[in-house]
């Protein structure tokens, strides 16, 4: 009987053993996954704001070109008739928009999105706060609303065809020197905004609820 005894609790001290033992590995399995998570959330959000700052440098250098657009299209415009406005273009000798000062094109900035859209593919904004998520998102897509703002203009002047006015071109231009020059310094404030908030630290050990 004692014999018996002894081995139950042999095999019940055995089966605690194995027991703990595969509880610890869970345990230790879950802890390197979640660190490695955290890191690679840490990584993304890294990556994520440096791609945001390479974007609002574009916007910076596509702002200051535009200034320099819009001063040399408001000298040319104000010496322009209404009866000249209405001139063909490809015919009229008093407004060829390759002869503003400092024209290089439309010089609208193409979104840097790479970071982005590997976060989005590699689920780390599962892992995130949900306001740090639309903070993200409606970066990207303010940015990418200016990108097609740039397409509109990019067709429409290579659009132009023996019915175009000089009036059609200069509306171009007004909407490049005005609007889109405003959008892009309201979205490089913002930008930059978000690029701050982007900074706070991941540091939580399940999900960001701090960032």
């Amino acid at each position: 009987m004692k014999i018996a005894k002894k081995s139950f609790l042999k095999y019940s001290l055995e089966l605690l053993i194995v027991a703990f033992g595969v509880f610890l590995g869970i345990e230790v399995s879950e802890y390197k996954s979640e660190k490695k998570m955290r890191e690679n959330v840490s990584e993304s959000l890294n990556l994520i704001t440096d791609e945001l700052q390479s974007n609002s440098l574009a916007l910076e250098k596509s702002i200051n070109y535009h200034q320099s657009i819009k001063v040399g299209f408001d000298s040319i415009r104000k010496n322009i008739s209404k009866e000249n406005a209405y001139l063909p273009y490809f015919s009229n000798d008093v407004f060829k928009h390759n002869s503003i000062p400092n024209w290089n094109g439309l010089g609208i900035p193409r979104i840097e999105d790479i970071a982005f859209e590997s976060a989005k593919i590699g689920g780390i904004f599962q892992e995130l706060d949900i306001e740090k998520i639309k903070l993200i998102s409606n970066a990207y897509k303010k940015l990418d609303t200016n990108t097609e703002l740039g397409r509109g203009l990019t067709t429409k002047l290579i659009g132009i065809d023996s019915d175009t006015k000089v009036l059609d071109i200069m509306g171009i231009f007004e909407l490049l020197t005005n609007d889109v020059l405003m959008t892009e310094i309201y979205l490089k404030q913002d930008l930059d905004k978000t690029i701050e908030k982007l900074k706070t630290p991941y540091n939580n050990g399940n999900r960001c609820t701090t960032c």
